[in-house]
Parts: structure tokens; sequence; C-alpha cells
């Protein structure tokens, strides 16, 4: 009879844990150099009377002792971690527990979620190094947004804007922003995404948040400067009409599959990061086409152009860098899309130069500063409407005023 109650408390007292963080490590994540050791310290969180002994894993990457003994006044101990082999990602997972109290051998705490995860990378330099380039990028892509901005507010004007690219920034940013917030804020779809990727950290840190709202807030001031600034006729094309409608009904069609959970949470977010790559790839067309109809990049920041270019540029320097500090590659062929969306970044950003530098140089329109509609001398003057106000055609020569003549 004792045996079996002792049983059932034991099993009861196992449910009671279960769910709980009864071993807690700090930090729960480390990055180690081959040969260097750090400290990771283990708390037990429930009060124990006799002392305990954790076993951990054995691996190749990794030098541990065989167990760590914690005593019960403290409820604390360390142990020291050598890296042995350089890997992307290693665990050091307590394996096993025991006590030594003569009834019960067995320490009846949860373990399942008492791991650390490692990386061990072949320089700390390099480290140093993809944490100052992964800075410089995103301050490079944070203030890309206002070369336009301020472009458009010294000119008064948003002529050589395309609004499609506009349009399709928002939708863009709008569903990378919300992708970001529910991933980073919503304790359920984290549970998700745990459930689906076990021991994965969220994919989603502040950062990303801050960005992806300071980005939407940026294109949205950008369309609200075209309802306040000269725009001539300029206005969404059709085609762009419809890609948007589409992905807007693509967007709240998932929402509503996901609400009568004929979807996961999971899909959902999915869902939103493949409206963000549809965007990517799309959004570069038409200002590009749009240039080339006018033989111009006036009114199209080059600015931003740039820094586009330069936080592109790092965001694939800090991927190599990464990949050669552990001495995995899998982050280019792995995952083709983030890779690829990128490098198309890139290239667009490289024509758009060379549109501005090489191709267009010589163009001169009288709205370089902005003439305005109000100057019926302007070429962008509604008294005085041009098809081709980007460039001055080669046929029509240019006649000075007569008192410029004369003087």
């Amino acid at each position: 009879m004792i045996l079996i109650i002792s049983i059932i408390s034991s099993v009861i007292f196992y449910l009671v844990q279960a769910g709980r963080h009864d071993i807690q490590p700090d930090p729960v994540e480390l990055t180690l150099q081959v040969g260097h050791s750090k400290s990771i310290q283990f708390t037990i969180t429930q009060q124990i009377t006799y002392p305990i002994r954790l076993y951990f894993n054995e691996t190749d990457y990794l030098g541990v002792p065989p167990y760590l003994e914690i005593k019960p006044g403290t409820r604390k101990g360390s142990i020291n971690v050598t890296g042995l082999a350089i890997v992307n990602l290693a665990f050091l997972e307590v394996a096993n527990c025991t006590s030594m109290d003569p009834k019960y051998n067995s320490c009846l705490l949860n373990i399942s979620d008492a791991f650390v995860r490692i990386q061990v990378i072949e320089s700390y330099v390099i480290e140093y190094l993809v944490f100052i380039v992964g800075w410089a990028y995103f301050f490079a892509w944070s203030i890309s947004f206002y070369p336009q901005i301020f472009l458009n507010a010294k000119r008064k004007s948003v002529i050589g804007l395309n609004f499609d690219f506009l349009c399709l920034n928002v939708i863009g940013f709008s569903a990378y922003t919300l992708y970001n917030c529910l991933m980073y804020f919503s304790t359920r779809i984290q549970d998700a995404y745990e459930v689906e990727n076990p021991r994965s950290p969220i994919p989603v840190l502040l950062n990303d948040v801050v960005f992806a709202c300071h980005a939407l807030a940026a294109s949205i001031f950008t369309v609200f400067q075209c309802f306040i600034y000269e725009r001539e006729n300029q206005r969404v094309s059709l085609g762009c009409g419809f890609l948007s409608s589409s992905l807007l009904l693509f967007g709240f069609g998932a929402s509503a599959l996901a609400l009568l959970r004929t979807i996961t949470v999971l899909e959902f977010i999915t869902s939103l990061s493949m409206i963000k790559m549809i965007v990517t790839m799309c959004k570069y067309f038409p200002q590009a086409y749009f240039n080339y109809r006018r033989k111009s990049t006036v009114g199209w920041s080059i600015g931003n152009v740039l820094l586009d270019f330069t936080g592109g540029t790092l965001d694939i320097l800090q991927m190599i860098l990464q990949a050669s500090n552990v001495n995995n590659w899998s982050a280019f062929y792995g995952n083709p899309v983030k890779f690829g969306l990128g490098l198309v970044s890139i290239i667009f950003d490289v024509f758009f130069m060379l549109q501005h530098y090489v191709l267009y140089r010589g163009a001169t329109v009288p709205h370089n500063e902005y003439a305005g509609f109000d100057n019926p001398e302007s070429e962008e003057s509604s008294e005085n409407p041009v098809e081709n106000y980007g460039s001055i055609p080669a046929e029509e020569p240019i006649v000075q005023p007569e008192e410029e003549r004369m003087t």
C-alpha cells in the first residue's frame, strides 16, 4: 500500500510540474570560439531538500563535465563549457537528473526545457564584425526613406516618383509589419511556432519590429506627400491596381481562413511573408520603366537608391561573414528566397544608378529645383503640357529669350 501511494504521489507530482521550467539555464543562448570556455549557470526553481545531480548530453562539439551537483541551500550551480569544433548550432541539455534523497533516486524535475543553444565559431573578431555590419545595414535601410521625402518637400512636387512603386511599398511593408508584430508580441503564435520548430528561437527580434513600423510610417508619409504636392497627371496604373487588389484579397482571405480555423496561424503568418516577397520582386519594375519613358531620373532620389544599395550589400556581407565563421553556407542554398530577394534589390539599385549617372546623366528639366504648374514657362505647367518632360528632345533647340541674347 505504501509503495502504491508513493508511486501515485510521484505521478501526481510529475504532472503538476509538467509545463514548468523547473531548471533554468543562464544564458539560454551562447556563442563560443573554438578552444575557449564560458560559464553557464543552472538554477532549480523548486524547493529541494537533498542535493540534485544534473547529467548532460555528450557531443563532439562541446566539452562539459559529466554532471553538476546543486545544493539545497543555493539551488544554483555553474559549469564551464568549452568549444571543441565549429558548429552552427549545438544543444547542451540536461539528459537526466538524480536526487541524493535515499528514498527517491529520481529528482522528479521537469528537464524537457533545460537546454542551451550554443554556436561554436572560428573567431570572435568575425563575430564582432557581424554585429557591426548588422547595425550598419539596419541604419542604412532605416534612413533610406528620407532622401525621397526631403526631395519631395524641397521641390514641392512628386513628379518623377512612380505611384505604382509607392502603392506596392505600402502594401509590402504593411504585411511585413503585421508579420513582425504578430510573431513578436503574440504568445499564441510563438507557441505554435515552437511546436512546429522545437527548440528554435523566434525568428523576429525587437529591431525587426522597429524597422518594419518605421518603414511603414515613412512609406505612408510619402504617399501623403502625393496629395499635397504637385503630381501632374500621375496615378496608379491599372496593372498595379490589379496586382494590389489581388494581394489585398489574398491577405484578407488568409486572415478569414485563419479566423475560421481552416488554416493555422502559422500558415497565415506565412501568407504575410509571401505578400512581402511578391512586392519586393515587383515594386522596382514600375519606377525603372517610368525613368526609361521619361529619359530622366529627376524626382527620383538617388540618395534612396544609394542607401538601399548599401543596406543590401551589407546584409549579404553579414550573411557571408556568419557563414564563414561557422563553416555553414546553408543560409544561401537552404534559404534561397531571402538571398534572392536581397540580390534582386541590389540589381535594381545598380540599374537605377546606371540610369542616373550614365544613361540620363545629361537630362535637364526646369523642375530640377521645381518651377511648378503655376509657372507658364515650366514644362510641368498645365498651360504648357508636354508628354516627355524628363529630358529636352534633341531635335528641339534651346532658344534663349531675346533680352538674354542682347546682354
